[in-house]
């Protein structure tokens, strides 16, 4: 066991147009435009801020059902509710109800007291209704903590930052990072790019790129791992939020995600290995090996990078780029000030890089010599947009299909043969399919060729387009290609950046 000290896991409850979100976006570009570490990204669900360089978690988007799921799969991540009560409104239905659920999950509570910034508020009626409702504030001789805040103007915010940190410290938040892992889901969605996408709050050991995981029947594996700025990360210590993708499908909220390696002793909490032998944890059993000089690309096998050839305009604006990228994703071969040279050009044309110029204009002349020399230049303005395609790019590298937007799926129906060729009988169930088209052969949800059209016949005329429900007879230019009823062909197209 070696425990430390994790951050506090904060979730926002109360009754609707109490303020809750508007809370919340305070706090969060306050923070921001004080210089320090802040930001939200939806998708996760969840963010994080400094506070006296103390980070504080902040769950986005519980809701009251998410909120019960987590307690009743005992799977509980938050460490303090701050209960948001409006001046003017006091406490209402789904107040009430946010308070049963605290009640039944045991949790501490804080209760931010909202709208002081309004004429007609009613601050000693509110406090007598939360002690009709069982939660005994400290000014009528309780423990539950009461701080007046107006959200609007953030009277009373810093307050409520320095009292959270208070009552976390006092309930000495910790965690064993070697510990078997568990993280639990807090939201997950299917994307049309990524696949199943889980948001996770480690409670306790470490989650890390590329490894195996299972949350109850899903299994799968952590192919990328993006944290609350959208940024790849290689691990994650408990408390902290980080978006999973990988998994084979989409979990739960409130399921456990753990290592698919392990099978877990309850007694003990500790991990067992498929074969049921006590694994040999990473303190004791391997004393000799010095993990902090340890590559992490050596355990994990070699990541594959972009590479890149950076111009800007002027050097301030090359050193924000340089600043602001993934230095595990991407390798800068070269990075200047000034126009794109044939030198560059010539470094490019040896292998697939990608040319960035960034507030420069290009010449007709070197995009003419570049597209000879096989080099694609892409021009940013926006820092934001480069770091994005970037992100995207990794995506692909990891999963040739990431990127792909499919345009039309056929099914097989029947095979026929004729003047010694294999004839595809197929049905369109969406979309289209063209001749020219990009194709996937796919069987059991497996890709298995990507085929290219020879000939699409129907009855005795060649077309060039089957459009949805109709059907065709399709040939294919690698004869030996293995078809069978059942098969799907799927159409696709593909926005490659490099």
């Amino acid at each position: 066991m070696a425990l430390i000290k994790r951050c506090p896991v904060i979730t926002i409850m109360g009754h609707v147009d109490h303020g809750k979100t508007t809370l919340l976006d305070y706090i969060r570009h306050s923070r921001v435009q004080a210089g320090e570490a802040g930001g939200i990204t939806q998708h996760i669900g969840a963010y994080q801020i400094m506070v006296r360089n103390q980070p504080i978690t902040f769950i986005d988007t519980p809701g009251h059902a998410a909120f019960n799921k987590m307690r009743q799969r005992g799977a509980q991540v938050t460490d303090l509710v701050v209960l948001v009560v409006a001046a003017n409104d006091g406490v209402k239905p789904q107040t009430i109800e946010s308070i049963r659920h605290i009640k039944e999950a045991k949790v501490p509570v804080l209760v931010a007291i909202n709208k002081i910034d309004l004429p007609d508020v009613h601050l000693e009626n509110v406090k007598s209704q939360l002690v009709e409702h069982d939660l005994l504030v400290q000014e009528y001789g309780g423990d539950v903590e009461v701080v007046e805040v107006s959200a609007k103007t953030g009277k009373g915010v810093d307050q409520l930052l320095d009292t959270i940190l208070l009552i976390t410290d006092l309930l000495e938040l910790k965690a064993d990072p070697q510990a078997p892992l568990e993280a639990v889901v807090i939201e997950s969605t299917k994307d049309k790019k990524k696949g199943p996408v889980a948001s996770v709050i480690v409670k306790q050991g470490t989650l890390r790129i590329r490894q195996d995981l299972v949350a109850g029947d899903i299994k799968g594996k952590a192919r990328c791992l993006f944290n609350e700025k959208a940024e790849l990360i290689k691990e994650v210590l408990p408390g902290f939020p980080v978006e999973i993708i990988g998994l084979a499908g989409v979990p739960e909220v409130g399921e456990l995600i753990r290592d698919a390696a392990c099978q877990y002793d309850p007694v003990t909490n500790s991990c067992l290995n498929l074969t049921g032998e006590l694994e040999k944890t990473l303190v004791g059993a391997e004393e000799n090996i010095d993990w902090d000089k340890l590559d992490l690309d050596y355990i994990l096998g070699e990541k594959e990078k972009i590479k890149l050839i950076i111009k800007a305009d002027v050097k301030g604006t090359l050193e924000a780029i340089l600043q602001s990228l993934d230095h595990d994703s991407v390798d800068v071969l070269r990075c200047g000030v000034g126009q794109i040279s044939e030198e560059d050009l010539e470094l490019a044309s040896g292998e697939k890089v990608l040319l960035i110029a960034f507030n420069l204009p290009v010449s007709n002349q070197t995009k003419k010599l570049a597209k000879n020399m096989g080099v694609k230049i892409r021009n940013y303005d926006v820092i934001y947009h480069l770091i994005e395609d970037l992100q995207k790019q990794m995506l692909k590298l990891m999963d040739a299909t990431i990127d792909e937007v499919v345009t039309g799926e056929a099914e097989i129906l029947e095979i026929f043969e004729m003047k010694g060729e294999r004839i595809a009988g197929i049905r369109v169930k969406t979309g289209e399919i063209k001749q020219h088209d990009l194709l996937h052969l796919k069987r059991n949800e497996e890709i298995i060729a990507n085929p290219v059209i020879k000939r699409m016949m129907h009855g005795k005329d060649e077309i060039k387009v089957v459009k949805n429900k109709n059907e065709a007879g399709l040939t294919f230019k690698n004869k030996k290609l293995d078809f069978q009823a059942g098969d799907l062909i799927i159409a696709y197209r593909q926005d490659d950046l490099l």
